[in-house]
């Protein structure tokens, strides 16, 4: 059997399991709709667009990861196989480290990668985006045991919040909140461990690696979000989304029209739930 061959083999055997019936904790878990769901007809593009070639980092857990056998897996690669077995898709997941993928796609060993920076920060006259699937908010959180009541500025005032020094999340705090006593640290784990330890009384950070650490071991059950999540309009907010070669539009109807299948058949939020704990929102 074929290195290839045993890799769709070993992604069939995963999405199978991703799609079996979630268990009542999972059922809880409030999954996201970020897309509105296109009713354009792109049926030219799907008689033109038989097999994509999707970029993947094998190192960004829980979106895409080797599991305990050596099978790549994570959130991102079970959707895209779901996407492409629902589009009857030949789709291949070639590994490349992110700071990687976009030279791969220019030099058209791939047709697409999964860019968490959005139009923004790319150079539009040469790649094209589809619409987000997913996104990162910012959120606070507090010990459990916390007096903190919200994230009002009255609230915050005179106490000591930190954040991830020379990010978005700094300058935020540095604009709203005056009154409180910004901390910063150098990374998320010492950030983390000083709310833990009880040396900040709140923290800001992304959404995503705060909810893994909340639901996680080294957390020790300490801590808690705080109020609701800043997303879009705030700056406050990541897109997560596939970033193609200008000239490929068919490429990107299509991977817009399957990952709105996706949602509509719900088959998004069965792969979601099995890989986010709780929603970061």
């Amino acid at each position: 059997m074929s290195a290839r061959r045993r890799h769709i083999c070993a992604l069939t055997v995963m999405l199978i399991a991703a799609l079996q019936p979630v268990s009542s904790h999972a059922q809880q878990a409030a999954v996201p709709e970020f897309r509105n769901v296109s009713k354009s007809d792109v049926s030219a593009s799907l008689r033109k667009v038989r097999s994509i070639r999707f970029a993947v980092d094998e190192t960004m857990p829980p979106f895409a990861y080797r599991n305990a056998v050596g099978a790549l897996t994570g959130f991102v690669p079970i959707l895209l196989d779901a996407m492409c077995r629902d589009l009857k898709l030949a789709c291949e997941f070639l590994t490349r480290p992110r700071d990687q993928a976009v030279a791969s796609l220019d030099a058209g060993e791939v047709d697409a990668v999964l860019s968490m920076a959005g139009p923004d920060n790319a150079d539009l006259s040469r790649y094209d985006f589809t619409r987000p699937f997913l996104r990162s908010f910012s959120r606070f959180a507090t010990r459990t045991a916390s007096p903190i009541a919200s994230t009002a500025q009255r609230d915050l005032a005179g106490k000591r919040v930190g954040v991830r020094a020379g990010t978005r999340q700094q300058q935020f705090l540095e604009g709203y909140y005056p009154r409180s006593a910004i901390v910063t640290f150098e990374s998320d784990e010492e950030l983390y461990d000083a709310l833990r330890l009880a040396r900040i009384d709140a923290l800001f950070g992304d959404s995503f690696r705060l909810m893994f650490w909340l639901s996680g071991q080294s957390s020790m059950d300490c801590c808690q979000f705080l109020g609701n999540g800043y997303g879009p309009g705030t700056g406050m907010s990541q897109a997560l989304s596939f970033m193609l070669r200008k000239p490929d539009a068919d490429i990107r109807k299509v991977i817009d029209h399957g990952l709105d299948r996706l949602q509509s058949s719900g088959n998004f939020a069965s792969v979601y739930v099995r890989f986010f704990p709780d929603s970061p929102y």
